[in-house]
């Protein structure tokens, strides 16, 4: 940093994070579907010409290491110096370190007067790419089930885009082509303006000073990391979080988590972790390492860049054939559930070393609700993204139904969901009461949802947890209610498992209950004054708030 001039070095960095950001704009303006336009399940990056992260946009902390991660098959494949302008590098392949088949990883080169200088990056949930089921198959058995695999490839985009090969080849073989190609072309979209812009920079500043602002922005995430572990106390910590399993009743996957910390750095051993099983909830490497790498973001703090720097004090540990790193062809649709358990494992050790640095857990899941209908000339689809409740840390309540902390999707409006599709209506979506641990901190409250299905011939399907094991609390908080997906169908109430296939017909009715956060700290020394606004406000019943806290529930009603 002596060398760059202060002032170079925050305009120039400074871009790069803008650049990002407009890349991610691009994406959620020209995107085809809700998923990505308004559940916004998509990242952006800029990358240096090793094809190492140098900015992101904060968009899905899970896509953290999503390209970076991917590069060295890329590097097997090809010389990378050797790169054209007119071609990019694409993969969804989980065992090529991709994260699941439905999000395509897209590379993009940028050269300043015929010299590779960097690369632009995008990652994009696609609604659905081919598979045995219109949507994620909960039954899926291994990788083929679950849709199109796209080797890590270089294509040219001249020559296989439109009529190309690569766009025509995909339009064969999903369900929805217009809008899985309308995806694809706001990923292209994306990059080809933030190539734009880099080139623009570049020229400006030069390829040598932007270049040494690159490796600067790194370092400095690499020093913030490394002060923000240092701060931890040396020692072995351990932290362990239970999966659902793949029936109400069945066997529940564990996750473990062994965290060293010594000085400026970690290791975090992953390798007790339970074996791959044969459903969709196995975590390919990449995701596992991400789920890692983001609690040490979030222990560094807000304003830390997310690039290569932040991985360098952290070694993680998996062991192959585990659920944490599976041995292909095992399925992987669901692996958010196994990531989020790896995330909250860590957190769960770094806590009991500093348990005033970090909150209790969160419903900390990606509850998906999908649902097609086949018509005589297609399909009819959509997916969205639902929260919980966050958990409660030493100084604050969490927050209520938000996206949980590998993810940052958003709310689906009601309006959005009624207005394209007629084949569903939303009767019911509000807070559920009591969901969230009781504590001097109260866990973030979930919510509850309620679908009438309007047609015959509707599959549901679903990915979620927290249906068998609530959400931890932290220093002598209260867990967190469970989560539910439930079936009406002819006044009969019917749970089904987090993860579930289901055909419905017109009159039934589909409910997500989603648990809230655990709670922090003992419920007995929670202020009066917050205890009776919660009952006031109907986040807490009068019998939940006398049987948790140390005061009468309804005599708090009746103030």
């Amino acid at each position: 940093m002596s060398q760059l001039d202060p002032a170079d070095f925050n305009i120039i960095t400074g871009t790069f994070k803008s650049i990002a950001a407009e890349m991610g704009d691009i994406m959620l303006r020209a995107a085809y579907s809700s998923i990505v336009r308004e559940a916004k399940d998509c990242s952006t990056c800029v990358m240096d010409a090793d094809a190492r992260t140098v900015a992101q946009a904060e968009m899905i902390p899970v896509h953290m290491n999503s390209l970076a991660a991917a590069v060295p098959y890329v590097r097997e494949k090809y010389n990378i110096s050797a790169i054209k302008p007119t071609e990019a590098y694409v993969t969804n392949n989980p065992y090529e370190n991709g994260q699941h088949l439905n999000d395509i990883i897209f590379m993009l080169p940028v050269f300043s007067e015929d010299r590779l200088v960097a690369f632009t990056g995008s990652v994009c949930h696609h609604l659905e790419l081919g598979g045995a089921v219109a949507g994620s198959n909960a039954n899926a058995t291994d990788l083929y089930q679950e849709g199109i695999i796209i080797p890590t490839m270089k294509i040219d985009l001249e020559r296989d885009l439109g009529d190309g090969p690569v766009e025509q080849f995909l339009r064969a073989n999903v369900r929805l082509p217009d809008i899985i190609i309308g995806d694809f072309h706001a990923q292209i979209s994306a990059v080809l303006r933030g190539r734009q812009l880099l080139q623009e920079l570049f020229k400006r500043y030069g390829v040598d000073l932007v270049h040494a602002c690159m490796a600067e922005m790194q370092d400095y995430s690499e020093r913030m990391v490394r002060a923000a572990i240092a701060d931890v106390p040396d020692g072995e910590y351990f932290g362990e979080d239970q999966l659902d399993g793949q029936t109400l009743d069945g066997p529940q996957p564990m996750i473990r988590a062994r965290v060293v910390v010594k000085g400026d750095e970690a290791l975090v051993d992953m390798s007790t972790s339970d074996d791959q099983v044969s459903w969709p909830v196995n975590a390919p490497v990449a995701s596992t390492h991400s789920a890692v790498l983001t609690v040490f973001g979030l222990l560094a703090g807000p304003g830390v860049p997310t690039n290569d720097g932040t991985y360098r004090p952290i070694e993680i540990v998996t062991r192959k054939g585990s659920i944490l790193d599976p041995h292909h062809p095992a399925p992987v649709r669901g692996r958010m559930s196994s990531a989020y358990r790896t995330a909250s494992a860590v957190k769960r050790a770094l806590a009991e070393a500093a348990p005033e640095r970090f909150s209790a857990a969160g419903n900390d899941t990606t509850n998906a609700v999908t649902m097609s209908r086949k018509l005589e000339k297609g399909y009819e689809m959509f997916a969205e993204i639902l929260m919980g409740g966050n958990g409660a840390g030493p100084e604050n309540d969490g927050a209520e139904v938000i996206a949980q902390m590998l993810s940052n999707t958003g709310n689906t409006p009601v309006e959005a969901i009624e207005m394209d599709h007629d084949f569903v209506r939303i009767a019911e979506y509000g807070l559920i009461p009591d969901s969230g641990g009781a504590g001097a901190q109260r866990g973030g409250l979930g919510f509850r949802r309620v679908y009438d299905i309007l047609e015959d011939g509707v599959l549901i399907s679903t990915n979620g947890d927290r249906h068998n094991t609530p959400a931890w609390s932290l220093a002598g908080g209260k867990e967190s209610k469970l989560s539910a997906y439930i079936l009406v169908r002819d006044g009969v109430e019917t749970r089904v498992p987090a993860a579930s296939n289901i055909e419905v017909r017109k009159g039934d009715q589909f409910i997500v209950e989603i648990s809230g956060g655990g709670g922090y700290g003992d419920p007995n020394s929670r202020d009066r004054a917050l205890v009776a606004a919660d009952v006031r406000c109907g986040r807490i019943s009068p019998e939940a708030a006398s049987d948790a806290y140390s005061y009468d529930g309804h005599e708090l009603a009746a103030e």
